[in-house]
């Protein structure tokens, strides 16, 4: 039997990290544990202020839209839903288009359409006004408020692997916008073979790189997750040059339960709405040797 493991993003995915793994250990599957665990997140009003679900942040529009993503590394298949309006579940829309879609990807009014013939909810009022006005320590240099998404990794017992997304997008942003979160290759990716990885941060930036592929490429080529992420990185890095600063990270799960992380930009991390601070991108892990997901932390690459 493989190792299991949960990987998120941000210490915000720590109940839903933590749903993932009492899912794993109720002996279901990678595919139901990402659901079960961003479900959490979704459904709650509370986590809005990190770009989560029904009480994320509206675009300029005043409306709430959802990306949201699920890859089953078994056979590759996906399922995604953009620009999702009315329905807070977009990671369960998500896997209901991977399983019964003949599209990996539906967006917008479709997706809304698909998800109510698909016996979902519709829900309004949902989504917040754009944030609060910018404070003196949004300014310091280098504190990370923002544009988060909710990313896990799951490796269940019998070796297979999956990867999820969920996040409202940037506050404010135009509407129709779509980020790297909800792309294969970009924001997430899964391969039973080899692992699997997801990033957050600037999508429109992140999703010119494809990183979350490229992790996983590198780590068939037999580097370590954490040493696939870091290349990674700073190979985004050295592509940009002199290009203005711009944040990304990215966490990565292999088929043996090595885990690896790397960052750009994030020096501390504020949480909006506990106000703690973390040094770099604090990340969460749960596996069979704790019975808590633990916080773990990894230094940016490097500035520009």
């Amino acid at each position: 039997m493989s190792k299991s493991c949960v990987v998120g993003t941000w210490p915000f995915s720590k109940e839903p990290a933590h749903e993932a793994w009492k899912t794993l250990m109720g002996g279901h599957s990678a595919v139901e544990a990402i659901e079960k665990g961003i479900n959490v997140a979704e459904e709650d009003w509370s986590y809005g202020p990190y770009h989560v679900g029904c009480g994320g942040w509206r675009n300029s529009s005043g409306q709430l839209q959802l990306d949201a993503a699920i890859m089953d590394g078994r056979d590759l298949s996906f399922g995604a839903v953009t620009a999702l309006s009315g329905y807070s579940r977009a990671i369960s829309v998500a896997r209901r288009v991977l399983t019964h879609s003949r599209h990996s990807m539906l967006t917008g009014a479709g997706a809304s359409a698909f998800a109510s013939a698909h016996g979902f909810k519709s829900e309004q009022g949902l989504g917040r006004q754009k944030p609060h006005k910018i404070t003196e320590r949004e300014n310091e240099d280098k504190v990370q408020l923002g544009h988060d998404t909710l990313g896990l990794l799951c490796l269940d017992h019998n070796g297979n692997i999956c990867a999820g997304v969920s996040t409202s997008g940037a506050a404010n942003k135009e509407p129709g916008r779509v980020g790297d979160s909800a792309l294969p290759g970009a924001g997430l990716y899964a391969d039973n073979e080899i692992g699997a990885a997801c990033c957050s941060g600037d999508g429109d930036e992140i999703l010119k790189h494809c990183p979350s592929y490229r992790v996983v490429s590198y780590i068939r080529q037999g580097l370590e997750p954490q040493e696939a992420c870091g290349k990674v990185v700073s190979e985004i890095v050295a592509r940009r040059k002199a290009q203005p600063d711009f944040e990304m990270v990215i966490i990565a799960l292999d088929t043996n339960a090595r885990v690896g992380a790397a960052n750009v930009g994030i020096y501390r991390w504020v949480d909006d709405v506990t106000g703690a601070e973390h040094p770099g991108f604090p990340y969460v892990m749960m596996n069979s040797t704790s019975h808590h997901p633990a916080i773990l932390h990894v230094k940016p690459i490097s500035s520009f």
